[in-house]
């Protein structure tokens, strides 16, 4: 029975060394995230048994994604990294916490500092009982989602992304866990203003093809709501209307993260998913309208997106 693992460490070395260690034991899968935003929006799209929190996080205080974590699942196994030579604060301890993970410690002992925060037996010793979430206010358990209808799949590469609706079946011997209903239904372009989109079609796509020769991209989608508007690059129509139907869910389900999360209108602005081969990058114009692409890794992510905002900029004047 694989634990699936979420460290949250801004610290890349740091959680690599974090993450490839509990990897190279079987009873662990983890995978590592440089901050808060990242970490709910796996949260969102995936069943994780434990999220191991760093301290150290700027970009949301790490006492909000905690929160956020305990809102969206209660029963969330959550485990804390201090900094170096302080404790955990008491507002942490409050959101109630089944592990602490103190610097230093020898790497040799993560498996077992893991395990023991989700009630797992390592080395044929009984398990643990896992530490129950204790905090100062109730939580509030979300209902589930009706399952999605069943859809028939194209060929093509998944790409990582699932839709924000989509319900994990439960592994054996572990505890399901509900879906969040949407706090507010995406924006929507009214359809008078998706047949002006579809009447600059032609210049949309002259300006996409400017961006591409910039990045390179395999496909860049320039997506409203579930609706492809324009494409570039020399990805099959086919493939290319799958990836959009993907960006579509995972854009929703961002939204859900940042508005767990208390952003600021309640959406990412960017957003990036980063594979061995290829990155998936968005980039919101508001409205539902999202500019994405797939392209390798050798390209520097800030030049891509200097290169995607210039060009985000000029396809404005068609959103608004």
């Amino acid at each position: 029975m694989t634990k699936r693992i979420l460290i949250v460490d801004r610290d890349t070395g740091f959680s690599t060394i974090l993450s490839e260690t509990l990897n190279n034991h079987p009873a662990f899968e983890a995978i590592a995230v440089p901050s808060s935003t990242e970490a709910m929006e796996h949260v969102v799209e995936n069943a994780l048994d434990l999220v191991v929190v760093d301290m150290g996080l700027t970009d949301i205080s790490p006492v909000k994604l905690i929160a956020a974590i305990r809102e969206y699942d209660p029963d969330m196994a959550v485990m804390v990294i201090p900094l170096m030579g302080k404790t955990v604060p008491a507002d942490v301890e409050a959101l109630g916490i089944q592990g602490v993970l103190t610097k230093p410690f020898f790497v040799g002992d993560l498996p077992k500092l893991v395990g023991a925060a989700v009630g797992l037996a390592l080395d044929g010793e009984e398990p643990p009982p896992p530490k129950p979430v204790e905090t100062d206010e109730p939580v509030r358990r979300r209902p589930k989602l009706a399952p999605p209808k069943p859809r028939s799949r194209r060929p093509g590469r998944s790409w990582g992304l699932k839709p924000s609706n989509y319900q994990t079946p439960p592994r054996r011997g572990t505890r399901s866990r509900s879906q969040p209903q949407p706090s507010a239904a995406p924006a929507e372009i009214p359809s008078w203003q998706l047949e002006q989109l579809h009447k600059h079609t032609d210049e949309i796509i002259k300006r996409l093809d400017l961006l591409n020769s910039e990045v390179g991209a395999e496909v860049i989608l320039l997506t409203v709501g579930s609706a492809l508007i324009a494409k570039a690059g020399n990805m099959p129509d086919d493939r290319a209307e799958t990836l959009a139907s993907l960006v579509a869910a995972a854009a929703q389900a961002a939204a859900q993260a940042a508005a767990f999360l208390g952003e600021r209108d309640g959406w990412f602005e960017q957003s990036l998913h980063e594979g061995s081969q290829y990155r998936l990058y968005a980039y919101s114009l508001g409205q539902g309208a999202v500019l994405s692409m797939a392209l390798g890794t050798n390209l520097p992510l800030g030049m891509v997106r200097h290169q995607t905002k210039m060009a985000a900029r000029d396809l404005m004047k068609f959103i608004k």
